[in-house]
């Protein structure tokens, strides 16, 4: 780990840096918050703060927990720039996976052995082969329709296999033909209409 002098760390924005040894932790060997107080002696200040104004103590935690709670907000609001990122970008979103894809084969690989091991689960032992054909025949439909449209179609289940909240069967019933694009924006959300 390189060792940045307080100057340096400030520079590249980190909020620890090393400076002179604390006489109460020569073990830390000088590390410091940027503010120049020493780790240990400013979770020690903190403790003995905590503890000798118990009131201000609880006021602050609920000021976090107000903060925490605000967090789904801006998490919904960073989902929503991201899909609209995705939505002028496709080109460049593709790159990006096809090179992360490349540079992370044994990630791809897993998911796709957990992708096909999940769709075995949830195949149902009731199945005909009328349905299993079927099933085939669905798949040979997104494939006939890329060639004639050409765009890429795929098969989707309606409920998804893998739904956070849901968990559909790979059954006939439960697949239909569209368009990648729609696919892949639909991830694996079902949303129930009321």
């Amino acid at each position: 780990m390189t060792r940045h002098t307080r100057q340096e760390a400030k520079a590249l924005g980190l909020n620890k840096c090393y400076g002179s040894a604390c006489s109460k932790h020569p073990e830390l060997e000088g590390f410091r918050w940027v503010s120049g107080a020493c780790m240990e002696c400013a979770k020690e200040h903190l403790r003995s703060s905590r503890l000798s104004n118990p009131e201000r103590t609880k006021i602050q935690k609920s000021k976090d927990r107000l903060k925490l709670y605000a967090k789904p907000v801006k998490r919904e609001q960073k989902r929503l720039q991201d899909s609209a990122y995705r939505k002028n970008n496709p080109k460049k979103c593709a790159d990006i996976k096809r090179c992360w894809a490349v540079k992370n084969p044994g990630a791809t690989s897993a998911a796709a052995k957990l992708r096909k091991h999940a769709q075995k689960q949830r195949t149902p032992a009731w199945l005909t082969r009328d349905d299993i054909w079927m099933m085939s025949q669905a798949y040979e439909l997104a494939v006939l329709r890329t060639k004639m449209l050409g765009f890429a179609w795929e098969v989707d289940h309606i409920i998804p296999l893998q739904g956070g909240k849901v968990s559909g069967l790979h059954a006939p019933t439960n697949l239909q033909v569209i368009p990648r694009s729609v696919n892949r924006a639909k991830w694996n959300l079902y949303e129930v209409a009321l």
